[in-house]
């Protein structure tokens, strides 16, 4: 399976121009062959609160149908962070779109960032259910950024069967040695793949971590983009390595889960 992801620079506010900025993308040569790309945390947007707030996206036909129409013309399964507004509340979601054009599943954001100053929990809702769905017949999962920190998250869908995790993110600069540590500490601990997408550039002073990666079950870094500069990279995943893996370290049959239980 081959697997892109595209790191690009939101313009903050302007959905149109950054939805037609994803659209542009899609209908390169650059994604052609691939079977998933991958693009950051609220593509449409940018991340800043008071932003995703005022301009947050009900979602319908009107932006969606030509990335959707480009799955299809691509032969390419999307996975897309978004805004979603539906009445009063804004969630931080993520579109699962696949190569025959349709919207096929859906991820709100469950752990908002209370770091200030972005406080998501102040104008987010969380959503109530994680990230489990297959892609072209593999069982997949998707967490969003802050949500690497809770690693309960990751092995709650490791052991519900998982073997690929996709991460888009719009990660701090500030602590991109956190978020490279995390991805590859999931990864291990699981030996599932890891699919990270980030954003470059800077939203209300914040500065963006890009270094979307792709981890293999062992840990090694297979593509790793840069730190600044827009666009893709990608690498081919083996899911034969994930039971390499579990064969030679069998960690995850030797938890002791009688120990783990708190109180």
């Amino acid at each position: 399976m081959k697997i892109a992801t595209y790191q690009f620079e939101s313009k903050l506010g302007q959905v149109d121009y950054n939805l037609n900025k994803i659209i542009t993308i899609l209908e390169s040569e650059e994604v052609n062959n691939f079977d998933i790309v991958v693009f950051p945390e609220m593509s449409d947007t940018g991340y800043d609160m008071q932003v995703i707030k005022d301009y947050a996206v009900v979602w319908g036909n009107d932006h969606l149908t030509p990335i959707m129409q480009l799955a299809v013309k691509q032969n390419i399964c999307i996975i897309l962070g978004l805004s979603e507004k539906v009445e009063d509340k804004v969630y931080n979601t993520v579109a699962v779109i696949d190569n025959t054009g349709n919207l096929t599943y859906k991820y709100r954001k469950t752990h908002l960032v209370t770091i200030k100053p972005i406080s998501e929990e102040l104008f987010i809702t969380p959503g109530d259910h994680l990230g489990i769905f297959s892609i072209l017949g593999i069982k997949v999962g998707v967490m969003t950024c802050y949500e690497l920190r809770f690693p309960e998250i990751a092995r709650t869908l490791t052991l519900r069967g998982i073997q690929i995790l996709f991460v888009p993110t719009a990660w701090p600069f500030a602590r991109v040695d956190h978020f490279v540590s995390l991805l590859i500490a999931r990864a291990i601990e699981n030996q599932i793949f890891i699919v990270a997408c980030g954003r470059v550039g800077t939203d209300a002073g914040i500065k963006f971590a890009g270094n979307s990666m792709i981890i293999d079950p062992f840990g090694k870094i297979i593509a790793r983009a840069s730190d600044s500069l827009e666009g893709i990279v990608s690498g081919i995943v083996d899911l034969n390595q994930i039971e390499q893996s579990r064969n030679l370290i069998n960690a995850l049959d030797e938890r002791r889960s009688d120990l783990y239980k708190l109180g």
